[in-house]
């Protein structure tokens, strides 16, 4: 039965996302990005349809160390994540503002995770995205104890 239930949801929401248009098809913006240290997640609220789509994907969560500094993250200027391709693309301020980093991530609506609720209850918020062509990684500061909490996980680091 919940294979059944989960089969029509499945195909209720990809019926809408088709009726949608190509308008649709294209990486739509996020507006808030959240990790979760219990989980290993990180989540990104996407501006889409009624606003309850989601992406999320594992990431290494760590805390910051004086040692673990030494790395030279460049900033993140636009975050977008396409529900047909499973990637999010960030658009990053180095070189001549053509380098971008992808990675996979599960894009889901909210209301179709519900049984995974709890899972995703606790995440805290995210700032200062960075990514690293060197060592194909990006990270994201975590606004949680002392500050120095970090989430990172790998991407594909390439220029258009």
């Amino acid at each position: 039965m919940r294979r059944t239930i989960v089969g029509t949801c499945a195909a209720l929401a990809a019926l809408a996302i088709g009726l949608a248009g190509p308008a649709t098809a294209a990486p739509v913006p996020v507006t808030a990005l959240n990790c979760d240290g219990d989980t290993y997640q990180c989540t990104a609220n996407l501006r889409f349809g009624d606003n309850n789509w989601k992406a999320s994907w594992g990431a290494n969560i760590f805390h910051q160390t004086p040692r673990s500094a030494y790395r030279a993250p460049v900033p993140v200027t636009a975050l977008n994540c396409d529900g047909d391709t499973g990637k999010c693309i960030a658009n990053l301020q180095f070189g001549d503002g053509y380098w971008r980093a992808s990675w996979s991530a599960n894009i889901f609506h909210q209301a179709f995770r519900s049984a995974d609720g709890a899972r995703l209850a606790a995440p805290v918020p995210a700032n200062s995205l960075n990514c690293d062509g060197n060592i194909g990684r990006c990270s994201v500061n975590l606004q949680f104890g002392d500050g120095n909490w970090k989430a990172n996980w790998s991407a594909t680091i390439y220029h258009l």
